[in-house]
């Protein structure tokens, strides 16, 4: 069907897949993924709340795709980041079982982001949706409860259990996570952009 799919004839591959940045983008990707799981792995926050974790290795992985480019960029940093994390005894996928769920959570916000970019969005409009995106993300990663033997269980949020709590707490670190890797790459953006007009 004619002008079913955006990408031209005769575009390479690597370019298809990964996006103009090409390998670099990738690279820049993995390397973002690597730091971000040694940072989950020993950095402890003691918030003692659900999902903070996300503060730690969701906000470079996004910062590393909006800035890298890279169209897998999420999928790749976050895989990365908790095959590395759980390699040196860390816990953010959950274990095993999780990694899918770190996967899917990467795609959605490479997804969301990809849409971003073709539509060429405004500062405003992409700021909001990733972080939006990422929240998802994060309840995406709030599902390995789901997986584990004990399941869903109440959680003690400030001296008061809910069943609720948990998705709520997961979703605010996302999108937490999701606002300050959007705001951030937007600065990097506007003064690499001030830099080369001068």
């Amino acid at each position: 069907m004619r002008g079913y799919l955006s990408i031209r004839k005769g575009t390479p591959l690597a370019e298809m897949v990964l996006g103009p940045a090409g390998l670099k983008g990738l690279v820049v990707s993995v390397s973002v993924g690597i730091i971000a799981g040694c940072l989950a792995a020993s950095v402890k926050l003691h918030l003692g709340l659900p999902g903070h974790k996300a503060l730690v290795w969701m906000t470079p992985v996004i910062v590393a795709r909006l800035l890298g480019r890279c169209r897998i960029g999420t999928t790749t940093g976050a895989f990365t980041a908790a095959f590395v994390s759980l390699g040196i005894g860390g816990n953010l996928a959950g274990g095993p079982l999780g990694l899918p769920l770190i996967g899917a959570a990467g795609a959605l916000v490479d997804a969301c982001i990809g849409r971003l970019e073709k539509l060429r969005a405004s500062a405003v409009t992409t700021i909001i949706v990733v972080a939006f995106s990422a929240m998802l993300g994060n309840l995406i990663c709030c599902l390995k409860r789901l997986l584990g033997p004990v399941g869903i269980a109440p959680h003690d949020f400030f001296g008061s259990a809910g069943v609720l709590l948990r998705p709520l707490s997961y979703a605010f670190f996302g999108f937490v996570s999701g606002l300050v890797a959007a705001i951030t790459s937007q600065v990097v953006r506007s003064r690499k952009t001030r830099s080369r007009q001068k």
